[in-house]
């Protein structure tokens, strides 16, 4: 008996690819730049290719279609509307912010929403069963949101740390635990992000959840493969940094650099090996194959409507949004420029060597540290980075938090501070302040985040408003990322704030300068 055949015309079949093509590519364009510069989802640029594959291996056995009731047919093509709206919403947003990972989240539900309810329209709950997981997959690369994500990343390490000082006392090594870092008598040992596990635990997920559709698991056995994945990363990583450790230890931390990218390649090979084998184990075999029948034209009357409706929505939108911010940005010109610069030839300055894996994984800024002694023994560091307009600065700049950097490395932060703006020739630079305690020590932090302004204009320079109400009134006023700097002093043996305060004006009295430009701003 053969099967219903319910396919669209050619000419409907245009208008679906063009639908499914523009919601892809303004949801790609939107999670690219995290794709692209950070490396814990470097993996994500596999993962559209990987969605096809899974979909190519899903029709090989894909059932018959059935055409969809009056009702569930309204249904799907009022969520396909709905997810195209939300959508085009969220495109214009993503351009001014960037860096706002929640937009990454909404615009992937979206484009998985948009290709299920076509899926839906074409084949009815058959096809949509059969083809659910496959469309799913793509959200395993979807970057989480930062807070949930650096929560995360700061319990990886802090375990991490604990049960490689447990590790090294084992062995016989001497080690303390300071924060994230453990010191040996060669030197200080860093739990960075990458060996927090986190990397791994991502790829992980990535690769048991593949092999567990390609080898068609029951879905008891796909849990048991994430959890296979999740103990084989976590594992790992703890016998990575105890591994470096102890080749630190016996060699010196330059044997670190060494191992490092090996120790963290045999890990990924481990963890995939591992998946990879229960899951061949655990495969199930289908019975009987029933090919896809791609059916006739004729059952898609009233559906070509709402599918160009919402093509339209989302050609405006990237449009649109180009227009917006192009329009907007087309006569900014330069009238100044400032910038911090290294104190040379002063007794008692001295350069800070940045490591090139911080610079990497702040996506190398411009920018240097430098410290410095007084005569009273007052001492200080400073720390002056700048990124460049683009959709990757934003990234950067929102990794470094104080709180988070600074607790990592075994400080304790005891109170907040007041915040403090120091103006000079025209620039004012914004500083939110903390009291840490480090070893019984206080320790004054002023932190500032600054965006460049719309050609240098003095009061388009401030703090970066990240709150929701601060993005959306950033795409409205058509501000396109424009290039951040960040500017962080560190001031030790103070007798109170009031000094740590005039200390950081005196140190940028310094350091600061100012200069006239005129040119065009390019984005």
């Amino acid at each position: 008996m053969t099967a219903p055949r319910f396919c669209p015309p050619t000419g409907q079949k245009v208008v679906i690819f063009m639908l499914l093509a523009l919601a892809w590519f303004a949801v790609i364009r939107i999670v690219w730049s995290d794709w692209r510069v950070d490396p814990q989802y470097s993996y994500g640029i596999l993962v559209p290719i990987l969605v096809v594959g899974l979909l190519l291996k899903r029709r090989e056995d894909g059932p018959a279609p059935i055409r969809p009731s009056g009702f569930h047919r309204a249904a799907a093509l009022a969520t396909l509307l709905g997810a195209a709206t939300l959508l085009a919403l969220v495109i214009p947003v993503a351009e001014s912010n960037p860096d706002w990972r929640p937009l990454g989240v909404a615009a992937s539900l979206a484009g998985v929403c948009i290709t299920l309810a076509i899926v839906f329209l074409r084949g009815g709950m058959p096809w949509l069963g059969h083809y659910f997981f496959p469309i799913c997959f793509f959200l395993i690369a979807v970057p989480w949101p930062r807070n949930f994500e650096q929560s995360l990343m700061g319990g990886l390490m802090s375990w991490n740390a604990v049960a490689t000082l447990e590790i090294l006392h084992w062995l016989g090594y001497e080690a303390m635990r300071q924060g994230n870092l453990i010191v040996i008598p060669q030197g200080i040992l860093g739990i960075e992000e990458a060996c927090s596990g986190i990397r791994s635990l991502q790829s992980g997920l990535m690769t048991a959840l593949f092999f567990g559709e390609i080898f068609r698991l029951h879905a008891a056995r796909r849990i048991l493969l994430l959890g296979v994945s999740l103990l084989a990363a976590l594992l790992g990583n703890i016998l990575r940094s105890s591994f470096l450790a102890v080749e630190a230890s016996r060699h010196g931390l330059a044997a670190v650099s060494t191992w490092h990218d090996t120790a963290g390649l045999v890990v990924l090979l481990t963890t995939v090996g591992a998946v990879f084998f229960f899951a061949a184990r655990w495969r199930r075999i289908t019975k009987g194959s029933n090919r896809m029948d791609l059916g006739e034209p004729g059952a898609w009357g009233g559906d070509l409507p709402p599918l160009v409706l919402a093509s339209l929505v989302l050609i405006l939108s990237l449009g649109g949004s180009e227009v917006w911010f192009r329009a907007h940005e087309s006569g900014v010109t330069g009238s100044f420029d400032w910038m911090l610069r290294p104190r040379e030839n002063i007794s008692g300055v001295s350069r800070v060597n940045v490591p090139a894996a911080t610079l990497k994984m702040l996506f190398y800024p411009e920018g240097f540290s430098e410290r410095w002694i007084t005569p009273e023994n007052r001492l200080g560091q400073s720390f002056y980075f700048r990124w460049p307009a683009g959709r990757t600065s934003a990234q950067a700049i929102s990794m470094h938090n104080p709180e988070v950097c600074l607790s990592s490395i075994g400080m304790k932060l005891k109170e907040p501070l007041p915040p403090m703006n120091y103006s000079d020739t025209g620039v004012t630079i914004p500083f939110r302040s903390w009291l840490f305690d480090q070893q019984g020590r206080p320790v004054y932090v002023f932190h500032a985040i600054i965006e460049d302004g719309r050609g240098g204009v003095p009061d388009s320079l401030g703090v970066i408003d990240d709150s929701p109400r601060g993005r959306l009134n950033a795409t409205l006023q058509a501000r396109r990322n424009r290039g951040q700097r960040l500017v962080e002093v560190a001031l030790w043996n103070m007798s109170g704030e009031e000094e740590a305060r005039a200390a950081l004006a005196d140190y940028l009295r310094g350091a600061l300068t100012v200069s006239t430009v005129a040119s065009p701003m390019n984005h």
